[in-house]
């Protein structure tokens, strides 16, 4: 073979893998190399020809890592990576880069894994559902303005999908933000339930799913839209991050609470070793690492991360089933270490809750006592040791003890003579006493202010005989609702009333109903148990027959005991033609409650803790005229007409 054959061999073969789809090196342009290599090995091209040879090997190299290309205008780079095991590819969205586009050229690769990173510069990323491309098993995307396809825009969903046998293993997605739908998700609830097994937007066969510093575009008002009884069991889970979650103004959003609690709400996570939540605003501990045999959902779980978020008090915890758990409350709102905080971290000394790094107060009034006996005195003991860190913590308050350590106070020298204090606090309680009994005599604002000092200040005024019937029974209420319902209900509602002070105990059909019992025997038993009936009144609760059930029950309940027993709390305005005679009746004769109302919340605790007033008894309201239930005036709850 002559040098100028060769030459025509060699650029010929590079021509053709320099222009093929992906780069990729076809039978044909293989077998153009293997004859130009032999000529080499046999001393047939000399000279010219071996430089020649040397600078298109060069050339190859450096053709095999240029940008191939999927989605429109934006160009992807890809290298080998493990051995050669692994294809990495690097993509930059600078227009719309489609995912589709991405799962049709993985089919043509024979790589083991394919790991795809991409970042958008400007452009819209359209991840297209399933979430699988060939042999992919890890997809990191970082700065993407807008992410289509996977809450809303489901141009690119099979009308008709099937079983997704996905290979992605690891779904991580910073700093970006999705176009979400309500109504495009209800859509393709079914079709997402035949993908992936159940309604979700992720692949339940990940191991690690970490979503930082995102956020909703379009209307979120969370997940409760979905069905309560969808359940997705992500057995492979090991890491879930949901954290720094941006609202569209650029802070913390209280949307992530919501998220948080759709996702965890249902289904077992037997592998998930590491949980984080950090800077996600939440006020609160998730209840699902707090209820009864939480952990027997977390098996595997080592690290609960809440830091930076702004939980202020540490609610009763329940004992793991295993040791080594650690739940991480550094940088929040915990400002005191009290004797109940420390009976709480004793019960489940088998957890470490670590609430370092944050503002404590110092003063006399913040059980200062009890944390420096602990700290001089109790951290010796076996379940105290791993608490060793709170010698060293400072205070942030008052200004004069900011900075020092606890070790080194004395609480004799800090509070040497509490009585000197009595006389000015015993001036200021009676100022307040004063100033709320001159704005109660305001008649304009009687009714409200009566709420409020209960609620607000835990003191009832114009106290009457207590009623021993309802004083026997073993509920403060009954909460009747729509399992459709039951986000709000359990998330927002009951968690409220259940937290007041004092806490009043609810009966709720999950915690309370008998197994095996009949379901009407339940619903009776549990209305006549309970002071009250909460009923939690929307579209959702008139299709249920129990519900309906539940209410003709306690309308019952009502007539029987004389007393302002039945509770509504209307969730939205219903359509009057579907209501049933009877519920209507009530409705145009009764006062409820709207969730908007003003003072929706104190008028409702108020309600459902009048458990010491003698009930009067109800006049039958004459025709078109208001009836208020027992002492319901003393509830300004304004009867109003339904929006129809």
């Amino acid at each position: 073979m002559n040098n100028k054959c060769l030459t025509w061999v060699w650029m010929k073969w590079l021509c053709s893998y320099c222009a093929s789809p992906g780069r990729d090196i076809g039978v044909n342009n293989l077998s153009s190399l293997i004859i130009a290599i032999p000529a080499v090995r046999k001393g047939k091209c000399t000279g010219v020809t071996s430089m020649l040879f040397i600078t298109v090997a060069t050339l190859f190299f450096i053709c095999n890592s240029k940008a191939v290309g999927f989605g429109g205008d934006d160009s992807c780079l890809k290298k080998f990576v493990e051995n050669g095991t692994v294809l990495e590819v690097a993509c930059v969205a600078r227009s719309r880069w489609n995912f589709f586009d991405f799962r049709l050229w993985s089919l043509k690769q024979n790589q083991s894994a394919i790991h795809l990173n991409i970042s958008c510069d400007g452009g819209t990323l359209v991840l297209s559902h399933p979430l699988q491309a060939g042999n992919l098993t890890q997809l990191r995307v970082t700065n993407c303005v807008k992410i289509e396809g996977m809450f809303a825009n489901f141009s690119e969903l099979d009308p008709s999908p099937t079983v997704a046998y996905t290979t992605l293993k690891v779904l991580e997605i910073t700093n970006s933000s999705y176009l979400y739908n309500e109504t495009s998700i209800l859509q393709q609830a079914e079709n997402f339930q035949t993908m992936y097994g159940c309604v979700t937007v992720f692949p339940r066969g990940l191991r690690v799913l970490k979503q930082s510093k995102t956020k909703f575009e379009g209307d979120f008002e969370g997940f409760q839209i979905l069905a309560d009884g969808n359940i997705c069991n992500y057995d492979s889970l090991e890491v879930y991050e949901k954290s720094v979650f941006w609202s569209k103004f650029g802070s913390a959003s209280e949307d992530s609470e919501n998220e948080i609690f759709y996702f965890l709400r249902s289904g077992n996570f037997k592998n998930l070793r590491i949980a984080n939540f950090s800077n996600s605003n939440l006020k609160f501990i998730p209840s699902h690492f707090t209820e009864y045999n939480w952990s027997r959902r977390f098996k595997s779980i080592e690290i609960i991360d809440l830091s930076y978020n702004r939980i202020k008090e540490v609610p009763y915890l329940r004992r793991p089933h295993h040791w080594g758990v650690k739940m991480i409350l550094q940088h929040n709102e915990i400002s005191r270490i009290t004797t109940t905080l420390l009976d709480k971290l004793r019960q489940v000394y088998i957890m470490l809750v670590d609430i370092s790094q944050n503002d404590f107060s110092c003063t006399c009034e913040s059980e200062l006592d009890t944390i420096l006996r602990f700290v001089k005195n109790q951290l010796e003991e076996p379940w105290a040791s791993p608490y060793g860190y709170l010698a060293n913590e400072v205070c942030s308050s008052p200004p004069k003890l900011r900075g020092i350590s606890l070790k080194s106070l004395n609480s004799m020298l800090l509070c040497p003579d509490k009585s000197v204090e009595y006389p000015k606090i015993s001036f200021i309680i009676l100022i307040v006493l004063t100033s709320v009994a001159i704005i109660c005599i305001v008649i304009k604002f009687r009714k409200e202010i009566k709420i409020l000092t209960y609620t607000r200040l835990g003191l009832r005024l114009w106290r009457m005989r207590r009623n021993d019937v309802l004083l026997s029974k073993e509920y403060d209420a009954f909460v009747s609702y729509s399992t459709l319902d039951e986000s709000w209900v359990l998330g927002t509602l009951c968690k409220r009333l259940e937290e007041h002070r004092p806490p009043l105990r609810l009966c709720l059909h999950h915690k309370h109903f008998i197994l095996g019992a009949c379901i009407s025997d339940n619903i009776i038993e549990s209305v006549e148990r309970s002071r009250h009936t909460i009923i939690v009144l929307s579209e959702n609760f008139l299709q249920s027959e129990w519900c309906l059930l539940e209410f003709r029950k306690a309308f019952h309940q009502t007539l029987l005991e004389r007393t302002r027993h039945l509770i509504v709390v209307l969730m939205s305005n219903i359509n009057m033609d579907t209501v049933e005679p009877e519920m209507k009746h009530f409705l145009r004769t009764h006062t409820y409650l709207k969730r908007h109302d003003f003072l929706f919340w104190d008028r409702l605790i108020y309600a459902v803790s009048d458990t010491e007033s003698q009930m009067s008894e109800r006049k039958t309201p004459s025709a078109g005229q208001e009836e208020t239930v027992d002492n319901m005036e003393d509830i300004p709850l304004k009867s109003k007409d339904l929006d129809l």
